[in-house]
């Protein structure tokens, strides 16, 4: 998938709902950088603009992909390397850094800049500035989820910062994917638990017959339950209910879908049992979530 070239950036005040929720966008866009020419572009506020050694310092976590082009990087952890179209950079707050593109190709990047208490759980749970080049192999899908932000950016719609705020999460799951992707395709267990995720984030609206999708990837339940609950922690069904509980908080935000109908849409057999559900994961029935985001 070819990114586009035109840039875009927003700044952002932190938000109260945002914060609760664990996840603040502070800032996002997309930056071309012709060959030759000066870096970063214009119109980013000076907090975040580099210093005369070329170092900067922020006080958020930062995601930056370079769709195109080449250029090197450089932090108090990492040494001096060159990086390339497919790179994801992976900044932390108080790290210092350094980057640019190379004058001879430019580049475009992708950016998300990112503050919570969430936040700070995932990205030191799964990132270390010790490592904060990585290389996957869903960048097509990366660009994809960076495009999906930028057009709610663009938005005006009720609650707009939790959407954006939901989209961190799904732009490092796709990092996150794609670097594992790349280290264990040769690994059957990765392959046999990989495939029955898909097949169950495919078929959110039904409930998954455990024994026959594990005989049609060609094992038995036995197994399958055992690999995936050594890969992720969770028995299939968990992960399963846990995802479609996950997703049911998207649909009832949405406003589009009622406690009944986002039973309906996830399978559940009835809006008891989907109620009775949602109150163990979440610690409060639906309609008294709903309540207090609308509050």
């Amino acid at each position: 998938m070819q990114p586009k070239a035109d840039s875009f950036s927003r700044y952002l005040p932190v938000d109260t709902l945002a914060k609760k929720w664990g996840w603040n966008l502070m800032d996002a866009g997309r930056q071309h950088i012709d060959p030759g020419a000066p870096y970063p572009g214009i119109g980013h506020p000076l907090g975040y603009l580099f210093g005369n050694d070329g170092k900067r310092i922020l006080d958020e976590y930062q995601v930056i992909f370079i769709a195109t082009g080449s250029g090197t990087f450089e932090s108090r952890s990492h040494k001096k390397r060159p990086i390339q179209a497919g790179d994801a950079l992976i900044l932390f707050p108080g790290e210092w850094h350094r980057y640019k593109p190379d004058p001879n190709t430019g580049w475009t990047e992708y950016w998300v800049g990112f503050k919570g208490s969430e936040a700070k759980r995932i990205m030191t749970s799964f990132f270390s500035p010790d490592s904060p080049v990585q290389r996957g192999s869903m960048g097509a899908e990366l660009i994809r989820q960076f495009d999906r932000l930028i057009h709610w950016l663009n938005q005006s719609v009720p609650e707009r910062e939790l959407i954006l705020a939901s989209q961190i999460p799904s732009i490092l799951s796709f990092l996150i994917a794609g670097q594992h992707q790349k280290t264990s395709s040769g690994d059957g267990d990765a392959l046999l638990v990989r495939s029955a995720k898909n097949h169950m984030l495919e078929n959110l609206s039904q409930k998954t017959d455990l024994e026959q999708l594990a005989k049609s990837l060609g094992t038995s339940y036995s197994r399958l339950r055992s690999v995936f609950k050594k890969q992720t922690g969770f028995a299939p069904r968990q992960f399963e209910n846990m995802v479609k509980l996950n997703r049911s908080k998207d649909l009832l935000l949405s406003g589009k879908f009622n406690i009944s109908k986002t039973a309906e849409a996830l399978g559940y057999s009835s809006v008891f049992y989907f109620s009775r559900a949602f109150r163990k994961a979440f610690g409060r029935s639906p309609q008294d979530w709903i309540r207090q985001h609308k509050q």
